[in-house]
């Protein structure tokens, strides 16, 4: 919520973002910088997503490790995989906040002025299109939800907003 109250409640924060360049005496306007972010992590978690070591959920494992009534515990070898595993959703949801959080600030910057800003916007999008936005602002709201971290207002924001993004995808 506060990112996106920061972004849409405080009067032309949105045009800075826009006609600003990064620190350090950069060339690269701040919308630049967050839509190559976007693209970045949003590459990075659709790699972990898709990466086979995650497969060993599947593999077929002994009944009796399993067992209700056993009071064994897993050997070092499937603990060892299963936190290597954790480690890895770790990264793949840390790179999906980052690039829902980049593509929420876009997005809000298109909510307060889509006409000016939308092909300058598209222009930094995978295939220059707004799926690839949509797609994660989706998963990001739906986790959100589920993790009860918004409230009813920042639900409200976040529809708007996705609503918004998947009008302009095609």
């Amino acid at each position: 919520n506060l990112l996106i109250n920061l972004v849409q409640n405080t009067k032309d924060v949105y045009k800075h973002l826009m006609q600003q360049n990064m620190p350090g005496g950069s060339s690269l306007k701040i919308y630049e910088y967050l839509g190559k972010l976007f693209c970045e992590q949003e590459s990075s978690a659709a790699r972990a997503e898709s990466h086979e070591e995650n497969d060993w959920m599947m593999e077929d494992v002994d009944d009796k490790e399993f067992d209700e009534q056993s009071d064994t515990v897993p050997t070092n070898e499937s603990g060892a995989t299963f936190n290597r595993a954790l480690q890895k959703a770790a990264g793949h949801m840390e790179n999906t906040f980052v690039a829902a959080f980049s593509g929420v600030i876009l997005a809000v910057i298109l909510l307060r002025d889509q006409a000016t800003y939308v092909s300058q916007i598209r222009e930094l999008m995978p295939q220059k299109k707004f799926d690839t936005m949509a797609f994660i602002l989706k998963k990001f709201f739906v986790f959100m939800q589920m993790s009860h971290a918004f409230t009813p207002s920042g639900v409200k924001i976040l529809e708007e907003i996705i609503s918004m993004v998947l009008s302009l995808c095609g």
